[in-house]
Formats: C-alpha cells, sequence, structure tokens
C-alpha cells in the first residue's frame, strides 16, 4: 500500500468515526424517482384491473429498474461528496438487498395462486411499508414518513374496500417521498446532514 491510499484510508476512517452519529440526509434523486415510480405504479392497480399483466410488467420492471438506478444514484452521489463511508453503504446494500428478498418471498403466495391478486398485492404495501419504515429508523429518518403511510395505507386496503384506494395511497406516499426529496435537498444546502 502507498503511503497515499494509508492517508486516504486513514482520513476515511477518521472521517466516519465523526460522522457516526450523524444520520444521512439521503440522496434527493432516489426520493424523487421513487415519488414518480410509486405515483405511476399504485393507480395502476385501480385503473389496469383489465389489464393484470401490465402492472405485474410495470412492477418488474421499475422495481428492479429503480433499484439499479438507485444504487448508481447513490454511488455517483457519495463519488460527488468524496464520502466514502463503506460501513454505511453495506448497511445500505443489506438493508435493501433483505427488502429484495422480501420481495420474492412475498410474491410466493401469488405465484403458487394461494391468495388473490389483489390481497397480494397489499402484501406488497405491507412489505415496502416495513422496510420504508425500518429504513427510516436506521438509515434515513425521512423514510420513516413514507414508510407508516404504506403501512397505513395496508390497513385500510385490508379492512375496507374502498374505492381507489391503491391511487390514494400512492399519491400521499408519492408526496411523503417527494417531500423527503425536498427536505434532504434543504439538509444539504444547509450544509449536510439531518
Amino acid at each position: 500500500m502507498t503511503e497515499n491510499d494509508q492517508l486516504k484510508q486513514d482520513l476515511d476512517y477518521i472521517a466516519t468515526a465523526a460522522r457516526r452519529r450523524a444520520r444521512p440526509a439521503g440522496v434527493p434523486a432516489i426520493f424523487f424517482l421513487w415519488a414518480a415510480i410509486i405515483a405511476v405504479g399504485f393507480p395502476l392497480v385501480d385503473f389496469g384491473q383489465h389489464l393484470p399483466r401490465i402492472f405485474g410488467a410495470y412492477w418488474l420492471v421499475a422495481g428492479f429498474g429503480g433499484g439499479a438506478l438507485s444504487w448508481w444514484l447513490g454511488e455517483r452521489d457519495a463519488r460527488r461528496s468524496g464520502i466514502n463511508d463503506r460501513e454505511l453503504g453495506r448497511r445500505y446494500g443489506l438493508h435493501w438487498g433483505i427488502g429484495g428478498l422480501a420481495y420474492l418471498l412475498t410474491m410466493l403466495p401469488l405465484l403458487l395462486e394461494r391468495v388473490p391478486p389483489r390481497q397480494g398485492g397489499a402484501g406488497f404495501l405491507f412489505t415496502t411499508g416495513l422496510l420504508y419504515a425500518l429504513a427510516g429508523v436506521h438509515l434515513e429518518r425521512s423514510l420513516l414518513w413514507a414508510g407508516l403511510l404504506m403501512l397505513a395505507a395496508y390497513a385500510l386496503l385490508t379492512a375496507f374496500a374502498l374505492p381507489y384506494t391503491w391511487t390514494i395511497a400512492g399519491v400521499v406516499i408519492a408526496v411523503a417521498l417527494a417531500w423527503a426529496g425536498l427536505a434532504a435537498r434543504r439538509a444539504r444546502a444547509q450544509g449536510g446532514r439531518a
């Protein structure tokens, strides 16, 4: 290891230790990306009932594509800011990687045709709400509110047969994520972390 590499590694260690208690504000572009994905995808459940393959295909592409794009946006943001916090990156990767596994497990009852599609869709909302709420507790505080809104929408979907519940839930969650994106942008403009 060269002297410069050692110095960089030492400085990364010191910076990470100094930021250990700070909570990242988040990457605004990722919040806006998922606000848009959800604003389009949730209403597809209400309005695409006659074409269930559309919302299934949409979420397959948007889920994996949005995840990959989120990873790229996060990496780009880290490079631009000059912050190399590998431990935090591993936490993000582990959290959302386990989330991907949870989505596959949530899909299992649908694939085995053990639950009707509407109930199976609600299961995805529960999984997503839990992932976002826990990310809000452990990673970025602003995700907590979006997660709690998703869990409340899940409760409404499960308890009542309201019309356009998915559309209303999608709009509310998209607004919460856009708000989180604006809050992250404001926190960054003020010098850093939320």
